[in-house]
């Protein structure tokens, strides 16, 4: 049985949902009322770690230390396309599906559909927030949701919400919901709070971004995106402090993907006990350093394929280039290449052809709308499996 920790639960205050805000006039000011949280003040708060927490984030530590130095460089490459798949795998679990060659395509340049764009917006969200990781404000977490929310929702993005949100019986509104996070008067301070907590140094990073991410969501700043940027500010921590160096893990992806555990994690939170959200978030990541584990073997037996199909080609010719360069952007163009490589695009278009013969390449899209690009399918199978792995990494529950 977890071990209840003291930590500052949530308070409330009784509010009325008012018609301006979308209550409904044929109802009593009586059923209008509800029940806001007030969240407690985190940024000095003493913090009593049980020593069964404290060993869980250290397996943490040490598992993904092992992880980095048995994956060396072969996964560097695919750092870019990782924080993808993280993403997708995030915005699957809300509902927002993009196929994986889909992605890749709106990466290098071809039109996408709504949900590619959704996703491509969480991509952005989750970069931002790595590269800015080093000084997390409230000005920073506001440039997060405007790169998550520029292309989709620009009136939303970038701005703290001004009307209440609530979980639970949407159409009823916050009188019948489960939970009713902070008026929207009480969110600026709270970020403010929250971003103070987060540039504390005094207690172990794991548990810091999994507290951090429990009171994110219970603040619940934004009228759309929190999951998301929440989940992205989880990357950013654990990247400020080195914890993840080689790869972005879909570790956030498996905390939401046990939806009930949660659910009750937060609830839990909420109610003055930190212990369950961050043992989630431990089986979580080790859950996604298996997976990542796995995409390594993936990728080393693609590589060894690559090599076998490729090794009549004389050595230093531009098609090993080639090679080498779609681990990393597995849709190319003769065009793009040619600036990349240094070589002329006929010599490109000549080495292209040759890697489609030998079935390193595949030509996809519509050469009508756009230079004819090439894809490498070995790769996109990886992350097909990658990204199914990550949605439901501890199988059926």
């Amino acid at each position: 049985m977890t071990q209840v920790v003291a930590w500052p639960p949530v308070s409330y205050e009784r509010l009325t949902w008012l018609i301006g805000e979308g209550g409904d006039s044929r109802r009593s000011t009586r059923q209008n009322n509800y029940d806001s949280a007030i969240t407690p003040e985190i940024a000095d708060v003493d913090m009593y770690l049980p020593s069964e927490c404290a060993l869980v984030s250290e397996d943490v530590r040490t598992a993904i230390a092992a992880f980095d130095l048995r994956v060396g460089d072969t996964l560097a490459p695919l750092e870019s396309l990782l924080v993808q798949i993280e993403s997708a795998a995030s915005s699957k679990i809300e509902n927002v599906a993009a196929p994986v060659p889909d992605l890749l395509m709106a990466e290098s340049g071809d039109d996408r559909a709504r949900s590619v764009d959704e996703v491509m917006g969480n991509v952005e969200a989750t970069r931002a927030a790595i590269v800015l990781s080093e000084d997390i404000t409230p000005e920073t977490v506001l440039d997060i949701h405007r790169a998550l929310l520029a292309d989709t929702h620009p009136v939303l993005a970038g701005k703290w919400r001004d009307e209440p949100v609530w979980i639970g019986s949407y159409s009823a509104g916050p009188p019948a919901a489960e939970y009713v996070p902070p008026a929207a008067r009480h969110v600026p301070g709270a970020m403010e709070d929250l971003c103070d907590f987060i540039g504390r140094t005094d207690m172990p990073v794991f548990v810091q971004a999994m507290v951090m991410h429990a009171q994110f969501e219970t603040i619940h700043p934004f009228p759309d995106g929190n999951g998301r940027v929440g989940r992205a500010l989880i990357h950013a921590l654990l990247r400020r402090d080195g914890l993840t160096k080689s790869a972005t893990l879909p570790i956030s992806a498996g905390i939401v993907s046990q939806k009930h555990r949660y659910i009750d994690a937060l609830t839990q939170f909420r109610e003055g006990d930190f212990v369950p959200i961050v043992e989630l978030g431990a089986d979580a990541t080790f859950a996604a350093l298996r997976n990542a584990n796995h995409l390594f073997d993936d990728v080393l037996d693609m590589q060894k394929r690559w090599k076998e199909r490729t090794e009549s080609i004389r050595s230093g010719a531009v098609a090993h280039q080639i090679v080498d360069a779609v681990l990393s952007r597995p849709v190319v163009d003769a065009e793009g290449l040619a600036q990349a490589l240094d070589a002329s695009p006929a010599t490109i278009r000549k080495a292209l052809n040759e890697l489609v013969r030998r079935n390193v390449l595949s030509r996809v899209g519509r050469p009508e709308r756009g230079p004819q690009r090439f894809m490498s399918h070995d790769i996109v199978r990886a992350l097909n499996a990658f990204t199914e792995r990550s949605i439901n990494p501890f199988g059926r529950h």
